[in-house]
């Protein structure tokens, strides 16, 4: 905790500019949305499970675009006291926030579970993914900010079972992508909900990657010859969706390249299995929340 906090003093300083947090932002397409935020002159926060690297590309976004603003912090969605401690943490800088990104995700080879008892993939891509949304809220600037969740095209090749956010029959792919429509579908219940507050909330489908997440290429034929859609070879192609969510006035959407984007609700299918999503997650986060 010490070194992390002598990282955020030695990069922060004292400026009030409100700041861009990038989670996965040591990931292919974290540090391509990072590398543009900093190009921007935006003042950000790496945040990634490995400090290390975190530390490492901020230096070397220090000395590429010559924004002395780039902070690394600590952040692991595999455990919910760990995403409260990095908001803790966060809040201590006394910054307003302009925008969170959520880019981390994981795709697990076999079963884990998480130290909050829930499946691995499934905490981290969404639970924990919806926990540090909404404890984000308070901290945004004055006029409202924005929240971006990336979501998969994979959240075309699955359902929510009726267990969710349990998952009784683990296969990589497909828990992978019900965390993925999960996300992508809890995104119009905040989208509504923190409207008043003048936060948007969009998704971003990159499409597919060439990233280390998805190595195996049986997968990404299959999901390709499924969807229809041609293979994404670059992050830097993926990470436009992203940037046009985040720089939309529009709420409620999902982008999907240069000139894409439809209505997230237009993936509701079944209004009772959306209801009964929102009101099981929302059970889990709000034990997690300020009282």
């Amino acid at each position: 905790m010490e070194e992390e906090n002598k990282t955020i003093e030695q990069s922060q300083g004292n400026s009030s500019k409100p700041l861009y947090i990038v989670t996965g932002a040591t990931g292919a397409m974290g540090k391509v949305i990072a590398k543009r935020l900093a190009s921007q002159g935006k003042s950000l926060i790496l945040a990634s499970r490995d400090l290390d690297k975190g530390i490492k590309l901020a230096q070397e976004l220090i000395g590429m675009t010559l924004n002395n603003d780039i902070t690394a912090m600590h952040l692991d969605l595999s455990s919910f006291a760990r995403v409260k401690a990095f908001v803790a943490e966060l809040k201590d800088l006394k910054r307003p926030v302009a925008a969170l990104i959520n880019n981390s995700a994981v795709l697990t080879r076999r079963r884990k579970t998480s130290v909050d008892g829930y499946e691995y993939t499934i905490q981290v891509n969404f639970l924990s993914t919806v926990l540090l949304s909404m404890l984000m809220v308070p901290l945004f600037q004055e006029k409202g900010g924005r929240i971006v969740m990336t979501t998969s095209l994979m959240r075309n090749l699955t359902s929510l079972p009726y267990e969710f956010p349990a998952v009784n029959n683990f296969v990589p792919l497909t828990t992978f992508a019900q965390s993925k429509l999960a996300l992508t579908l809890f995104s119009i219940y905040m989208s509504t909900t923190l409207r008043t507050r003048h936060v948007t909330v969009n998704c971003a489908d990159p499409g597919i990657v060439n990233a280390g997440m998805l190595t195996l290429s049986h997968w990404l034929d299959m999901v390709r010859d499924r969807v229809g859609q041609t293979l994404i070879h670059n992050p830097e192609d993926g990470a436009i969706a992203a940037m046009r969510a985040l720089e939309s006035s529009d709420t409620g959407f999902i982008f999907k390249g240069l000139d894409r984007q439809v209505k997230t609700s237009s993936l509701l299918k079944n209004r009772e299995v959306f209801i009964k999503l929102c009101n099981d997650t929302m059970r889990i986060i709000k034990k997690q929340m300020p009282s």
